[in-house]
């Protein structure tokens, strides 16, 4: 069963990063719009002589936005999308395992918009000449792949429960967007906010992450000292992970009980 899930998960991956690489303007574009939205901050901040710190807070956070907007609309949506446009009774029809085709859309996702941060990032480093720890580059990659591990796995559960919410899925992402944004502190530190918020919005990976790879990379501080946080973003992918394929396998059981699961309209 395990091999089934990874062979699903690597052809699933394949089709979405080839699918949006075949084109190099593609990668191009999605690195020079996001760019501008950043700059716009940084040049606020340098407007106001802020200390090199907040630029590379802001350019690290910047960076990171890419992430859950492809969590929201190319990741929880995608399963009801595929049930729009027909390719989801084929998912199931062929026998793949769902979990694997979830993986593998995580996988692509992750891929895709990681070239794409990257660029954002040595952009605003390069164009703002902005100073971080290049030493800490390795416990801030490890705190990379974690954040994905637990962003991602959100995504597989909300992949699983939002072809319960029919048409209202946009509805529903625009609500998830900004705020969740806001709360991470994508563009100013988390501290900023009173303690018992901040201990709400630990739950959110991007927050965490985000966090962590500043406390690294701007401030220089050890990876002991944040240690707290490589377990919070493990602890956070395993249970979003866990809860995802048993999500999954109870609307495969409803589906076939129901007849429901492939339907467009209910």
């Amino acid at each position: 069963m395990i091999k089934e899930i990874f062979k699903t998960a690597y052809a699933r991956a394949y089709v979405r990063i080839k699918g949006v690489n075949r084109d190099v303007t593609h990668l191009i574009i999605d690195i020079i719009l996001p760019l501008l939205g950043i700059s716009a901050i940084l040049f606020a901040y340098k407007a106001l002589n802020a200390p090199n710190e907040f630029l590379a807070i802001a350019a690290i956070g910047g960076a990171m936005i890419a992430f859950w907007y492809n969590v929201l609309w190319s990741m929880a949506s995608q399963l009801y999308w595929e049930r729009e446009t027909g390719n989801l009774p084929l998912y199931i029809a062929s026998g793949a395992p769902m979990t694997g085709i979830l993986l593998g859309m995580a996988l692509g996702g992750a891929f895709n918009m990681t070239l794409r941060a990257l660029g954002v990032l040595f952009a605003t480093v390069y164009l703002f000449n902005i100073k971080i720890y290049v030493n800490q580059a390795l416990p801030a990659f490890i705190i990379f792949v974690l954040t994905l591990f637990a962003l991602y796995s959100l995504g597989m559960v909300f992949a699983s429960s939002f072809l319960r919410f029919g048409r209202s899925i946009s509805k529903v992402n625009e609500l998830l967007g900004e705020p969740i944004l806001f709360f991470s502190g994508v563009y100013f530190p988390i501290r900023v906010f009173p303690f018992t918020i901040q201990i709400l919005v630990s739950i959110i990976p991007l927050a965490l992450g985000i966090e962590g790879m500043r406390q690294l990379l701007v401030f220089g501080n050890p990876p002991i000292t944040i240690l707290w946080i490589y377990l919070s973003l493990l602890m956070l992918g395993i249970v979003f992970f866990y809860i995802a394929t048993k999500m999954i396998k109870l609307m495969e059981e409803k589906g076939k009980i129901t007849g429901t699961l492939t339907l467009k309209w209910e």
